[in-house]
């Protein structure tokens, strides 16, 4: 549960990252146009929205929160409702902070090189380029559409990496024509299916490190699972 979170949350770092204009349907160009951008993303927050749908549930898990990114590797993602959780990244050191059962895990990646190259190879935006994504995934432009009065590019990720692909089958990211991230789509291998939505996101704007530093407290249980 704790990688596929971490997963969704260094996945859209990438999404903003690449958050740039599409002028053509050449993949190279677009890939080249993501590495450019990337480069000019320090800072982003805003508001989220996930829809998570199970294979054996019919109604669709629905939760709304707020994210921060700040390079170098910097993230928060914080659950509102309907129960409150926190996933704080700062460099190597990872935090899931679930308030309600008192509990707080810590990850040191710096200790489990195997666990840190596969977390690296998932958060392809903070610090990889796009041939480096192109490594570990297939990238192709799977569609055009109009949905109301915006044209939706879409491009579709397939994992090269097995232990990628030990949680995804492919992953979808939506993109307005100016580039504006729109949505993304995650496919897991069970048949679960988890739509992350965006809203009333800002670029470069002053956050201050503080946002990302994190001490549990007292009364908090502390786990640590790589010790």
């Amino acid at each position: 549960m704790y990688f596929k979170i971490l997963f969704y949350v260094l996945f859209v770092a990438m999404s903003f990252a690449a958050n740039t204009a599409f002028a053509d349907n050449e993949l190279n160009a677009i890939l080249k146009k993501i590495d450019e951008k990337q480069k000019s993303v320090e800072t982003m927050n805003g508001q989220f929205v996930q829809r998570k749908s199970l294979s054996l549930l019919q109604n669709e898990i629905v939760s709304k929160g707020i994210m921060y990114f700040k390079r170098p590797q910097k993230m928060v993602w914080e659950y509102k409702e309907p129960e409150k959780n926190t996933m704080i990244v700062n460099g190597n050191i990872v935090w899931f902070y679930l308030p309600d059962l008192k509990e707080a895990t810590r990850f040191d990646l710096s200790q489990k090189a195997e666990i840190k190259s596969i977390f690296e190879k998932m958060a392809i935006g903070m610090g990889q380029s796009a041939e480096e994504m192109k490594k570990s995934y297939d990238v192709s432009l799977l569609k055009k559409i109009k949905k109301s009065d915006k044209n939706i590019i879409v491009l579709q990720l397939i994992p090269k990496d097995a232990a990628i692909s030990n949680f995804f089958k492919k992953i979808h990211l939506w993109f307005e024509e100016d580039g504006a991230l729109y949505k993304t789509e995650l496919f897991e291998k069970n048949n679960d299916m988890t739509i992350i939505e965006f809203k009333n996101m800002k670029f470069n704007a002053s956050i201050s490190d503080s946002v990302f530093d994190f001490s549990p407290p007292n009364n908090v249980k502390v786990v640590n699972p790589l010790q």
